[in-house]
């Protein structure tokens, strides 16, 4: 629409061609073809890589999160070169330069790196992924994101925690995700007093769990006795549920310990 308004191809004004060529203008130009190429390169590797494993468009793993921070990297280091250009600094006089203090520049940035250089490292691992429930160092929680040089938790008290992949990388890593840990265990007791049947204790639990259905796998319900002693009974109960979530299994511990409470003082008042 341009080209029609202006009725002649620009390109044949030879104040125009003077303009492009400028220093300025040309590494300006140069620096945004290859932002936008290298741009179409990653999206178009990520959008294979999501086809190739049915993922939706706005599905983030390790393997995404781990080409967006090549992008990142390499549109840094390409901005850098821009800057040098536009002071008219060549990036082969600058290396040359730089060596002199290659060692400063190394210690007072190795924390950089050093984190930058774990993060595509974990990104591209299969021990760490994005929804995991994970235990770093001290810290547990889910992995909410894989930034370029930190690891984001969301731990169970709703706090947002900040861990440099360096760190990271270095410290104990518990992927709680990656193993069968799903499956979680209540433990108690009832008095051989207590006139409480096997198949009363299993309606009430069921109606109990049944509460809870969307976080649990149905089929992995147990009510077990562990041991019959002369005063008490002891019992197990084993529910698994779709993912590892501590939160939701306290309170569903916490909600069969009370029902049970209540249906032996129930009892007692009888």
């Amino acid at each position: 629409m341009l080209l029609i308004y202006v009725k002649h191809w620009p390109f044949d004004n030879p104040e125009f061609l003077k303009f492009i060529n400028l220093p300025i203008i040309k590494s300006i130009l140069q620096f945004t073809l290859f932002s936008l190429s290298l741009n179409i390169i990653i999206r178009f590797l990520q959008l294979i890589y999501r086809k190739r494993k049915k993922y939706g468009d706005k599905f983030s793993d390790n393997v995404i999160s781990g080409l967006q921070n090549i992008y990142y990297i390499i549109g840094f280091a390409a901005f850098v070169i821009l800057l040098l250009s536009l002071f008219g600094v060549e990036p082969k006089e600058l290396i040359t330069a730089l060596s002199i203090l290659a060692a400063s520049i190394a210690i007072i940035t190795k924390d950089l790196v050093l984190d930058i250089i774990c993060g595509i490292q974990l990104s591209f691992s299969k021990d760490l992924a994005i929804g995991d429930y994970v235990k770093i160092g001290d810290q547990k929680g889910n992995v909410l994101d894989l930034n370029i040089n930190k690891i984001i938790l969301h731990n169970d008290n709703d706090d947002i925690i900040y861990i440099p992949n360096s760190k990271a990388y270095s410290s104990e890593l518990i992927n709680y995700s990656q193993k069968e840990l799903r499956k979680y265990n209540v433990e108690f007791a009832i008095s051989t007093n207590q006139n409480i049947s096997f198949e009363d204790l299993s309606e009430m639990l069921l109606e109990i769990l049944t509460e809870y259905k969307e976080y649990r796998a149905m089929e992995e319900d147990k009510l077990m006795i562990i041991s019959i002693n002369k005063d008490e009974i002891k019992y197990k109960i084993q529910y698994k549920l779709n993912q590892v979530n501590p939160k939701i299994a306290g309170i569903i511990k916490i909600k069969i310990m009370n029902a049970i409470l209540k249906k032996i003082q129930v009892i007692n008042k009888n």
